[in-house]
This record gives C-alpha cells, structure tokens and sequence, in this order.
C-alpha cells in the first residue's frame, strides 16, 4: 500500500523567508522521511495539483459543478465565488467563504441584486449553496480568469482577467464591487462585525462538463471541491481518517490542508501550529506505518516556489547515512 501525501502549505509559500520562519521547527517524522528517501523541487500552483490528481489539462469545472447542482444548460459557465477583498497598504488581498459565515438566504438576496444589475448584460447569476455560485453566460467570456485555489491570500492585481475580452470582465469586477459595497445585506453584515461580500471571483470557464479520472483508487481530503471531484472521478472521496485510511489497501493520495490557510494569510504561528499537528497526526503515524512494514511507500508532495515531491520506501528507512532533511534546507538558495 502506498501513501501519497499532498500538503498545501507545507512550505511557506514566500520562499525567501521561509528558512528563517520554520529553521527551529521540530517535525523529526517529516524530516526523516525527506532525509531518508529522495525528493526533487518541483514548484507547481494549487490548481495544477488539483488538475493532476483528476487528469485535468486546466481547471475548468464551472458546468462539471453546475451541473453536479442541478442548474439548467447554458452556453457557458462560470464559477462566481463570493469572496472578500481586504485592502493592505497598497495590495488587494482574498479572502474566499471560509472566512465568512454566509446564509443561504444572505446569497439569495444577493444574486437576486446581481441579477436585476446585470440582466441587460445576458448575466445571470444562481447560488445553490452559500458557499459556490455560478454565472450563466450567452456566450463564451472570451477573458482567461486565475483560478480559485491560486488567489487566496494574494494580491489579485495579479490575477485580474485577460485575454480579449479581459477589460470586459474587469469593469463587470469593479461595477459588482460598488453594487455589492453597499448593499444593505453587506451593511448588516458589517454591523454585526462580520466579513463582507464584497466581490466575486471568476474562474473555471467551461461550455461543458469534462470527464474526471484520478490515478488513486481513493481520495481523502476535508476540502468539498475535492470530495465533489473524487465522486465525479468515481473514486472514494471522504474527509482523511488516518485509521479508517490505512485499513483500505491500495495507493491512497490524502489531501492535508492544517497549514494551508495559515500559509495563504501569512499567519506565521498558525503556520508552524499546523505544521506541529500534522507532525503528530500524519507524519509521525505514516513514518511509524512504514517501519512496520504496514505501507511500501510514502510520497509527500505541496504547492508553492519551494513545492517538492519526494518518495521513501521501506527499504530507504535502512539508509542510516542519510541524515534527516529539516524542512528549514527545501527552500531554494
């Protein structure tokens, strides 16, 4: 059986600083488990993992989800997340729904706003969750949008839409913006001290459904984008269970996102927090499954300039010569 282990965030994911912030770091499992098998850099973004593990060529799942909702066809569609910006100094920062706590009846009324809007536009907007919104479109946007995954924390001046149409999509951006600035569900979310839905974001553009296959017979990860692929894929796709896990057999990839968030806000001590959970929780009990010959082998991959992918069999825990990697030597120099 063969453990594939992605872990977004587990390198910071501002690589000059990143020796610095974790070089006291204690995570013995994890750096065994580097130090003794053989690993290689390999940056990558969060959407092109995501691609990889269900054999996608770019992340356009708007009508794979839409239709996985149960809204109508449309020439196009888009993923519309609700999200909120964050002015710091002189950057836009996302931040997406898991920041807020979003009723089904706050997106209604703000689709139905959006709608009214934009309706002289051929725009129309459907939330069938709190969480993920869609925009149907008459035709093909004819923009090239960053994907979701890729944005969060980060300044979206680097991710606004291109392409020919690019100008298009961003004023649609700015005029939602003021529209939804002062929208009198937003000001009772405010009043109440809660975060604001203050724009959208765009990304996933797809005329129709792609088929999804994964190369793992399972895919673990609490994240419900991941699970909702998994089952598209048809492979199992529930949140990871170390115990429950290890019993199935098979290559197993798991999804491990403790440090993800921290890492994408820049929060440095719940960084090196989940950093420590996962030590104690999956790295510790994976390099123990291991010795004992209960596992073959053991691949840890993440995103980000320092991600890596790295594989240690049973056989390379014997190399006693090969002395454990701290996490603080992944960095590039």
């Amino acid at each position: 059986m063969k453990y594939t282990l992605f872990v977004p965030g587990l390198t910071w994911l501002d690589s000059d600083a990143g020796p610095e912030l974790c070089k006291d770091l204690s995570l013995p499992a994890l750096s065994t488990l580097l130090g003794r098998g053989q690993w290689r850099s390999e940056p990558l973004s969060a959407s092109e993992m995501l691609c990889r593990t269900f054999g996608l060529s770019q992340p356009a799942l708007a009508a794979n989800l839409a239709r996985a909702a149960g809204l109508p066809p449309a020439a196009s569609w888009l993923i519309a997340d609700p999200v909120n910006l964050r002015v710091d100094r002189d950057r836009a920062l996302l931040g997406d729904i898991g920041i807020m706590n979003l009723s089904q009846d706050e997106a209604a009324t703000l689709v139905a706003s959006l709608n009214a809007f934009f309706a002289e536009d051929g725009l129309m907007f459907h939330a069938p969750t709190p969480a993920r919104w869609f925009v149907a479109l008459p035709e093909a946007s004819g923009a090239e949008f960053s994907a979701l995954p890729d944005v969060i924390g980060e300044d979206i001046n680097h991710h606004l839409p291109k392409g020919r149409q690019g100008m298009r999509w961003s004023r649609f951006l700015n005029e939602l913006q003021m529209l939804l600035y002062t929208h009198l569900v937003n000001e009772a979310r405010e009043a109440r001290g809660e975060p604001t839905v203050n724009s959208l974001w765009f990304w996933g553009e797809a005329s129709q459904a792609q088929p999804l296959a994964s190369a793992y017979p399972a895919v673990h990860s609490h994240d419900p984008l991941w699970q909702q692929l998994a089952q598209q894929a048809g492979v199992a796709g529930d949140s990871p269970g170390y115990a429950f896990t290890l019993a199935e057999g098979g290559d197993v990839l798991i999804h491990l996102d403790a440090a993800e968030g921290a890492a994408q806000f820049r929060d440095v001590w719940g960084w090196r927090e989940g950093l420590l959970r996962l030590e104690r929780d999956w790295f510790a009990p994976t390099l123990a499954a291991l010795q004992q010959g209960k596992l073959s082998e053991v691949q840890l991959c993440c995103h980000g300039s320092a991600g890596l992918l790295s594989r240690t069999t049973r056989l390379d825990l014997w190399k006693l010569w090969r002395r454990p990697l701290p996490l603080s030597k992944l960095y590039p120099q």
